[in-house]
C-alpha cells in the first residue's frame, strides 16, 4: 500500500533491511521441534527471564510473566484437566478475555496432548447473537470443556441459564501453579509433544465463508515460528511490542508463540486498548525500546492520523523490524508502482508458490489461483476431510506431494509474488474476469471524502452486473451527498465499463468485518441481494431500473442524469401499453416504488417495502386505490384511516400521525414518508422446544370433571371472602363493647375513634394475604412451562388467577403506587428492588424480575394462550424490566427491556422482543424511536415520597371514616322507619361518603396547587410531586364507589368544573373521573365534543392549554401536552401529539337538546338507581332469615348463599338493562346509551360472579344465557363484552383481556351491529361494532373495526356454511351527543 512507506518514513526511520534475515545475533539458532520444547528449554535455562509483559491504555505494567511461571500455571491448567478426565486427543475450548491467562490454558492442554481450540469468548453484551456461534464451534470441535479467566467463567455458567453454551466453564487464573503435573518429577521432555500431533485448532475468521477449524501440527507451528524469528533477526535480546488480538493468526503466530520460540521479550496490549488510544503502540515502542512490532496495515495509517492530531513526533529508532498485515492490495491491473506490494520470493527452502489455472501452472504475469507447498502448512480442516482434500491434497503436474490452495488470486513478476484478491471474488461477465478490489479502490479515491476507504465493497449482483457497498464517513452530510449512489454507479460505468445494479451507502460502522478486520464479502453480498439490511443502516440507495446492456451503461454514464430520466419515462409509456394487460401493475404501483426525483435523478427503492405497502392499503381501502387520489376519494374513513394506522405500526414499525391523511394527502406522498421512515422491530429470543417443562397426560383432566372443580373453586374463594371479613368483625364487636356506652346503642370514645376506623383496611389485609397463600399453597412458584387448558395445573394457576383479578378490582386501587404493593407483589414472590415504583398490576409474579429505580406502569402478565387442534395452551415465560427504565405500555411474555429505557403508552413490546439499553419504543410492535434520557434516580426523594405516602394513606383511613361516620348519623335521622330502610341506608351510605370526600378534594386541589399554567413544570419539586399525587389519590378513591350510581352523569362535569376543568355541560365525556385528575386539570378545555375513555399525557411544559372543541376522540387514545383537537374525528388508540383540525369533518357546531342530551340521561340514572335498590330485596330477605338461626354454619351458608343470589339477581337486572337498550326507540337509545355503558360495566362486567366464571367452560353457557351466539368452544378471560346478543363466537375462540361489542359511539352518535370472533384475542384487544375477527391469533392490541365485506358463516349443526353482508346489519344513528 501507498501509505506504508509514508508512515515508515514519517516515523523516521530507514527502510533497507532485505525481506529474509540471518540466523540470530550471537551463535547459531536452536531450532526446537515443538513449542513445548522451547518453553521447556528457556524455563530450565533462563527461567527468571520475562517473556511477557501486559500493559493497559496508558502503558502502565499490569503482570509480568516469566518462562518458569508460564511453566508452573500451565503445569496447573494440565493437571486440573487430567483431574476432570481429559484424555490424549481430546479438545477443549481456550475462550479468554483479552490478557496473558490464554497462555497457560493453550500450552496447559498441549502438556497433555489434549488440543486446545483458539476462538474469540462470547460477548457478555452480545449473548444473544454470540452465543449460538460459538456454541457452533463446540460442536464442531467436540469440546466438552471451555477454558477461561475465573470471572468469564462465573458470569458464561450464569448465563448458561438462558442460553446454553455447551460447554463446563473452567476458571484457570487462581489455580495453584506447580512444579510438575502429577506422580514423581519428571523431565520436562516428557511433556513435549510429537511434531505430527495436532497442536491447536484455529478458527478462521470467516471472511469469505463459514469458520473452519484449521489443524495445527506442532510440526507447522515451529516451522513458522523458526521462519519468523529469521525473517525478523530476532534473538533473546530483542523486545516486540504488539496489541493484536490473541486469536487472530498474526497475534497468536506471528507474536505470542514467534516470541517464546526466539526467547525474547514480548509487550502486550488489548486491541480495545489501542482502538481507544492509538499512540498506546508508540508508547509501548519507546517505552521499552522495542526492536520489532507487527499490525495490519490500518494501524499504520490510524497511529499516523492520531499523531498528527496530537502534534507529536514518535521515536521509532529503535524498531529493526516493523511487519504488517495487507488483505486488499489491487488487482491485477495495477504494478509496482501503481500500488502492489511484493509479498516476497516464490521459491525458498521451506516454501514453494506457484500460479495456477484450471489445474495448471501459468506463465510468469498471468493472474491465477495461489498454491503453496510447505511444512508451514496446516495439516487441514478439523473433521472434514472432502474439504480438507479439495483445499490442502491438490496436485500439480511435475511437481511431488500435496499442494495448498490457498483460495487468493496473484501473479508473479520476476520471481516475486504479488497478491491480487481472493478467488471467491472474483467478478465474472460475459466470460471477462473483473477484481472487485480494483473497483472499490478506484471508489476510494474518487469519493473518499465522503466515505470510508476500506469499507468499500464491490460484488457480483446477477449475471451481468456489480452490486456495491460503501460505508459513510464519520463526518457524512446526507444533504450534500444526497446523489452520491447515482454518482459511485456513473463512475464505476465509467472508469470499468461494468453496469451497476444497486449502490446502497451505508452508516458508519454497519459494515460487517471478521475478527481480524476484514470484510466479510460473502455475508455483505448476501445481505445486499436479499434486502436484509435493517433500514435504519442504509443511508442512501440506488437500483438500475431497467436491463441495461453495457452499451447503455456507458451512456448512463455518460450522460448521467439525462439518461436516467429518459429511461424511466420510457418505463413508463411502455406501462400504458395495452397489450401488457396480464402483467399491468397495481394501481397505485408508482406510489409503492416510492421514486425521488430531485434534480432530475431517480433512486428507486426495493420491492420488498412495495410489496407490504400494497397489502396494508388493500387490505384496508381495496384493490382499487388511485394514489394520486386524496384519501377522502378514495373513501377513507374515520374508522378505516384508524385501521391503516394499525396496520401500518404493524407491517411497517411506523407510528403515524393521527392527522396523517391532512400531513399527506394522498397515498403516494405517504408511501414517501414511510419508506423514508421505517424502522426494525427488535430481536426477538425464540421460543425452544426445550424452554418450557411440559406436564405429562397424567395431569389431563376431562371438561366436565373441570367444570365441576372451577365450582368448587368458586364456592371457596367466596368462603375465602367471608373468612377475610372475620377479622374486621370480631374487631367491630369487641371495639362495639369497650367503647362508652349512651345506652341508645351509639358508642363514642376513643376506642371508638382509634380502632373502627381500621375495620376496612383490615379486611383488605386479610384479604392480600389470603390471597398471598393460597398461592403459595396452591401453586407455589410459576415457571415458565405450558399445559393444556383442561389439565389439573390450569385448575391450580386459574384459582389464583382469580383470586388476584378480584383483589384488583377491589384492594388494588387503594394501594396502587404506594409501598403497600411493592409488599403484596414480593410475597407473592415477585423480584422488586425496593426501589421499584409500582404504579400497576403484575401477574405470575414469579417470573417478573424488575431492576432498581424502574418504574412499572401498565400491567404486565407472564401469560399466553395459544389455540391448538386438540386443545388450548397456556405458557408462562419469564419477563424482565431493566433498572431505571419506565414501562407505560405492554410488555409482553419473555421480553426484556433494557436498562433506561422506556415502552411509551400505546406500544407493544413482543412477545420474546429484547429491548437494547436505553431508547424509546413506540408502536405496536415497539420499535426504537429515538433516545431516552431517564431522570437521575435521588434514593432520599424516593423515602421521603415513600413515607409520605404510608403516612397520607393512614390519614385518608380516618378521614373517610369520619365522613361516613357523619353520614351514617345523618341517615339514621332523615331516613323513615320502614322495613327496607336498612337496605337504603348502606345503599346511600358509600355514595354519599364518596360524594361529601369530594369537597376536601376539591380544597386540597386549590390549596396545595392552586392555579396552573401548561408552561409549568409538573412535578417541579420534591414538595410538588407529593401534593399531586396526594390530590390525586384523595379523588381517585373519592371516586371510587361513585360510578357505580353516577358514573356517566353530568354531575361530574360540575365537580372537575370546581376542580378547576375549562368543560361545559354540552360535552360528553366517558369516565371522565378515570382521565382527568385534579393535578391535571388546568391544562385541557374541552368544547361540544365527545371523549371516550381515554389518557392524557401531560407531564411536559406546553406553550397553552390542550383544547378540544367540536370533536370526537375515539377509545383509549394518548392526547398529550398542549394539543389542540378542533372539528376532528380521532379514531380510537390514537397518539395524538400536534394539532389537528377538520380531520374527517366531523365536528359540525351543534345546539345540543337539553332535553334530550343533558336531563334525561340524568333522569334515566335516577331511575336506574331505584331498580338496583329493588334488586337488593330479594338478598337481603335470605340473610334475615338466616341470621335469626342460632347456628353459625347455618348463618355462614345462608349469608353465602345470599351473596350468589346477589350476584346472580344482577346478572338478570344487565341482561334486562340490555334488552331495554336495544328496544328503546332511536333518540331514547342515545339518551340512555351511557347509563347503559356504565351499567353494564359496574354490574356486569364487575360482578364477582361473572369473575369467577372468566377461564371456565361455563362461561360459554352464560354468554348463550345473555343472548350471544357460541357456536364451538369459548373461553375468556376478560376485560368486558357489550350487547351479548350481536356478539356471535364461531369455531374455538380465546379471549384474553379484550373489549368485545356491538356498539360504537363518536360524535355522531351510536352504531350498532353484530360482531363475529374467531380464533386468539391476545390482551388489549379492541373489536367494536360490526367488526370481523378472523380464525388466527390477533394482538396484543390490535383494532377491529366495520369492514362491509362478505363473511362465512359456518352453521355447526347442518355443517354448511353460508354467505351475508355485514354492512346490511347497520343501524347507525345520526343523533348528536
Amino acid at each position: 500500500m501507498k501509505f506504508i512507506s509514508t508512515v515508515i518514513e514519517d516515523l523516521g526511520r530507514e527502510t533497507g533491511n532485505k525481506p529474509q534475515g540471518s540466523n540470530q545475533e550471537g551463535g547459531t539458532m536452536k531450532f526446537f521441534t515443538t513449542i513445548l520444547e522451547a518453553l521447556a528449554h528457556y524455563s530450565a535455562v533462563t527461567p527468571d527471564k520475562v517473556v511477557y509483559t501486559w500493559v493497559d491504555i496508558k502503558c502502565q505494567e499490569q503482570r509480568k510473566l516469566t518462562f518458569r511461571q508460564l511453566e508452573d500455571e500451565a503445569n496447573a491448567v494440565a493437571a486440573r484437566l487430567l483431574k476432570l478426565g481429559c484424555q490424549k486427543g481430546d479438545r477443549v475450548m481456550v475462550a479468554y478475555p483479552f490478557g496473558l491467562e490464554f497462555l497457560a490454558g493453550m500450552f496447559g492442554a498441549m502438556k497433555i496432548s489434549v488440543i486446545p481450540c483458539s476462538i474469540y469468548p462470547p460477548n457478555p453484551n452480545q449473548l444473544k447473537t454470540d452465543i449460538p456461534k460459538f456454541r457452533g464451534f463446540v460442536e464442531d470441535a467436540g469440546a466438552k470443556f471451555a477454558l477461561t479467566t475465573n470471572t468469564f467463567a462465573t458470569a458464561m455458567t450464569a448465563a448458561g441459564v438462558f442460553y446454553k453454551t455447551g460447554v463446563t466453564w473452567i476458571g484457570t487464573d487462581k489455580l495453584p501453579n506447580k512444579k510438575q503435573i502429577f506422580g514423581k518429577p519428571k523431565g520436562h521432555e516428557t511433556f513435549v509433544g510429537q511434531p505430527d500431533d495436532v497442536c491447536f485448532i484455529q478458527y478462521t475468521s470467516g471472511s469469505t465463508g463459514r469458520p473452519k477449524g484449521v489443524m495445527i501440527s506442532h510440526r507447522n507451528l515451529a516451522e513458522n515460528c523458526m521462519a519468523l524469528v529469521k525473517m525478523t533477526n530476532a534473538n533473546c535480546s530483542s523486545v516486540a511490542a504488539l496489541w493484536v488480538p490473541q486469536y487472530h493468526d498474526m497475534g497468536l503466530v506471528a507474536g505470542f508463540m514467534s516470541c517464546l520460540y526466539g526467547g525474547f521479550h514480548l509487550v502486550l496490549a488489548s486491541p480495545l486498548d489501542f482502538i481507544a488510544r492509538p499512540l498506546l503502540w508508540t508508547d509501548m515502542i519507546e517505552n521499552y525500546q522495542a526492536t520489532h512490532t507487527c499490525a495490519p496495515n490500518f494501524a499504520y495509517a490510524l497511529l499516523l492520523k492520531r499523531l498528527k492530531q496530537a502534534n507529536r513526533n514518535a521515536d521509532w529508532s529503535c524498531v529493526k523490524r516493523a511487519m504488517f498485515g495487507v488483505y486488499l492490495t489491487g488487482g491485477p491491473g495495477y504494478s509496482d508502482e501503481e500500488g502492489l506490494v511484493s509479498c516476497g520470493e516464490v521459491d525458498s527452502q521451506t516454501l514453494k508458490l506457484r500460479i495456477v489455472d484450471d489445474g495448471k501452472e501459468v506463465e510468469d504475469g498471468a493472474v491465477g489461483s495461489i498454491w503453496a507447498q510447505s511444512p508451514r502448512v496446516a495439516a487441514g480442516y478439523y473433521g472434514q476431510k472432502e474439504l480438507t482434500a479439495y483445499t490442502f491434497g491438490n496436485a500439480l503436474p511435475n511437481y511431488e506431494g500435496s499442494w495448498l490452495h490457498t483460495g487468493d488470486l496473484g501473479k508473479i513478476v520476476d520471481g516475486q509474488l504479488y497478491v491480487t484478491g481472493r478467488l471467491k471474488d472474483v467478478i465474472i461477465i460475459n466470460g471477462k474476469n473483473y477484481y472487485p478490489t480494483d473497483v472499490e479502490l478506484s471508489i476510494d479515491d474518487s469519493f473518499g471524502d465522503a466515505i470510508r476507504p476500506g469499507r468499500t465493497t464491490a460484488f457480483q449482483h446477477g449475471e451481468d452486473g456489480v452490486g456495491i457497498t460503501a460505508e459513510a464517513g464519520k463526518d457524512f452530510d446526507r444533504a450534500a451527498n444526497e446523489d452520491l449512489a447515482v454518482k459511485i454507479s456513473n463512475h464505476v460505468a465509467q472508469m470499468h465499463g461494468l453496469t451497476v445494479c444497486e449502490v446502497l451507502i451505508l452508516k458508519v460502522g454497519v459494515t460487517p468485518k471478521t475478527t481480524s478486520g476484514k470484510l466479510k464479502r460473502a455475508l455483505i453480498r448476501q445481505t445486499t441481494l436479499s434486502g436484509d439490511w435493517k433500514r435504519s443502516s442504509v443511508l442512501l440507495q440506488y437500483e438500475r431500473q431497467t436491463n441495461m446492456s453495457p452499451f447503455e451503461a456507458y451512456l448512463h454514464a455518460s450522460l448521467g442524469e439525462s439518461f436516467a430520466v429518459a429511461s424511466n419515462s420510457q418505463a413508463f409509456l411502455l406501462e400504458d401499453d395495452p397489450d401488457e394487460d396480464e402483467t399491468a401493475d397495481h394501481p397505485f404501483d408508482e406510489a409503492i416504488k416510492c421514486e425521488k426525483r430531485k434534480e432530475g435523478k431517480t433512486v428507486r427503492f426495493g420491492d420488498d417495502f412495495s410489496k407490504r405497502w400494497s397489502t396494508v392499503l388493500s387490505a384496508v381501502l381495496g384493490p382499487d386505490i388511485d394514489a394520486s387520489k386524496t384519501w377522502m376519494e378514495n373513501g377513507i374513513t374515520s374508522l378505516k384511516s384508524a385501521e391503516l394506522r394499525n396496520k401500518v405500526e404493524e407491517e411497517l414499525h411506523v407510528s403515524l400521525p393521527s392527522n396523517f391523511e391532512q400531513l399527506y394527502p394522498t397515498p403516494s406522498e405517504l408511501a414517501n414518508f414511510l419508506m423514508a421512515s421505517e424502522a426494525q422491530g427488535f430481536p426477538k429470543h425464540a421460543v425452544g422446544s426445550k424452554e418450557y417443562e411440559w406436564n405429562t397426560s397424567r395431569s389431563k383432566i376431562s371438561k366436565p370433571v373441570l367444570g365441576v372443580l372451577q365450582t368448587l373453586g368458586s364456592v371457596t374463594i367466596i368462603l375465602l371472602l367471608l373468612v377475610s371479613a372475620a377479622p374486621s368483625y370480631f374487631l367491630t364487636s369487641w371495639a362495639m363493647e369497650q367503647c362508652d356506652s349512651t345506652g341508645e346503642g351509639e358508642c363514642h370514645g376513643p376506642i371508638f375513634w382509634l380502632v373502627l376506623p381500621l375495620v376496612f383496611p383490615l379486611f383488605l389485609l386479610s384479604f392480600s394475604l389470603a390471597v398471598v397463600l393460597s398461592k403459595l399453597a396452591v401453586i407455589g412458584k410459576y415457571r415458565p412451562q405450558q399445559f393444556d387448558l383442561l389439565s389439573k395445573d390450569y385448575l391450580r394457576w386459574w384459582f389464583v388467577d382469580r383470586l388476584l383479578e378480584i383483589w384488583e378490582s377491589f384492594v388494588g386501587p387503594f394501594i396502587v403506587e404506594t409501598k403497600y404493593i411493592w409488599i403484596f407483589y414480593w410475597l407473592l414472590g415477585a423480584d422488586l428492588p425496593w426501589t421499584a415504583k409500582i404504579e400497576s398490576f403484575i401477574r405470575e409474579c414469579d417470573l417478573v424480575r424488575v431492576g432498581d429505580s424502574a418504574t412499572i406502569a401498565h400491567p404486565i402478565r407472564c401469560r399466553k394462550f395459544s389455540q391448538t387442534d386438540t386443545c388450548p395452551k397456556l405458557a408462562f415465560r419469564p419477563t424482565i424490566v431493566g433498572k431505571n427504565s419506565h414501562v407505560s405500555g405492554m410488555v409482553s411474555p419473555g421480553s426484556v427491556v433494557g436498562d433506561g429505557s422506556k415502552v411509551e403508552k400505546l406500544s407493544v413490546v413482543e412477545e420474546g422482543a429484547e429491548l437494547p439499553p436505553g431508547i424509546l419504543t413506540k408502536g405496536i410492535p415497539a420499535y426504537n424511536s429515538g433516545t431516552y434520557k431517564h431522570a437521575k434516580p435521588s434514593w432520599q426523594e424516593d423515602v421521603f415520597l415513600d413515607a409520605f405516602k404510608i403516612a397520607w394513606t393512614i390519614i385518608e383511613v380516618y378521614h373517610f371514616f369520619a365522613l361516613s361516620y357523619l353520614v351514617h348519623s345523618f341517615l339514621n335521622v332523615i331516613l323513615p322507619s320502614w322495613c327496607y330502610a336498612t337496605i337504603l341506608h348502606w345503599l346511600v351510605l358509600f355514595p354519599a361518603t364518596s360524594f361529601l370526600a369530594l369537597i376536601p378534594s376539591i380544597a386540597l386541589k386549590w390549596f396545595f396547587i392552586g392555579k396552573r399554567n401548561p408552561s409549568d413544570e409538573y412535578e417541579g419539586s420534591l414538595w410538588r410531586k407529593a401534593t399531586n399525587w396526594a390530590c390525586d389519590f384523595h379523588f381517585r378513591i373519592a371516586s371510587w364507589s361513585q360510578t357505580p350510581f353516577f358514573g356517566q352523569t353530568k354531575l361530574w362535569h360540575i365537580i372537575l368544573f370546581l376542580h378547576g376543568l375549562d368543560v361545559d355541560m354540552a360535552s360528553c365525556i366517558s369516565n371522565p373521573y378515570r382521565i382527568f385528575f385534579p393535578s391535571k386539570v388546568d391544562f385541557v378545555k374541552i368544547r361540544k365534543s365527545f371523549v371516550a375513555t381515554s389518557t392524557v399525557d401531560l407531564d411536559q411544559k406546553a406553550d397553552s392549554k390542550m383544547e378540544i372543541i367540536n370533536s370526537s376522540v375515539g377509545y383509549n387514545s394518548n392526547l398529550h401536552t398542549g394539543v389542540k383537537i378542533i372539528k376532528s374525528k380521532i379514531p380510537p388508540r390514537s397518539d395524538v401529539r400536534d394539532n389537528i383540525t377538520e380531520l374527517n369533518q366531523a365536528g359540525k357546531s351543534w345546539q345540543p337538546s337539553l332535553i334530550m342530551d343533558m336531563i334525561l340521561p340524568e333522569v334515566l340514572q335516577l331511575l336506574l338507581n331505584v331498580v338496583i335498590f329493588a334488586s337488593l330485596i330479594p338478598a337481603y330477605e335470605v340473610g334475615v332469615a338466616v341470621l335469626t338461626s342460632s347456628s353459625s354454619t347455618i348463618r355462614a351458608v345462608g349469608l353465602a348463599a345470599a351473596f350468589v343470589l346477589q350476584l346472580f339477581v344482577w346478572i338478570l337486572l344487565t341482561k334486562a338493562v340490555e334488552v331495554v337498550m336495544l328496544n328503546l326507540p332511536r333518540p331514547l337509545q342515545q339518551s340512555f346509551c351511557g347509563v347503559y355503558i356504565n351499567h353494564i360495566w359496574q354490574f356486569g362486567v364487575g360482578n364477582w360472579l361473572v369473575f369467577l366464571l372468566y377461564g371456565t367452560p361455563m362461561f360459554a353457557y352464560y354468554a348463550r344465557m345473555m343472548g350471544a351466539t357460541v357456536k364451538g368452544e369459548l373461553w375468556f378471560f376478560g376485560n368486558s363484552l357489550y350487547e351479548y346478543s350481536k356478539l356471535h363466537f364461531q369455531g374455538n375462540t380465546i379471549v384474553d383481556d379484550s373489549h368485545v361489542s356491538g356498539h360504537f359511539i363518536d360524535a355522531n352518535g351510536l352504531t350498532l351491529e353484530d360482531t363475529q370472533v374467531t380464533g386468539v384475542l391476545h390482551p388489549g384487544c379492541y373489536a367494536s361494532a360490526g367488526s370481523v375477527v378472523p380464525a388466527s391469533e390477533h394482538g396484543p392490541w390490535k383494532l377491529f373495526f366495520r369492514s362491509a365485506v362478505e363473511v362465512t358463516c359456518y352453521d355447526e349443526e347442518d355443517k354448511s356454511s353460508s354467505k351475508r353482508d355485514t354492512s346490511s346489519t347497520i343501524e347507525q344513528l345520526e343523533v348528536p351527543v
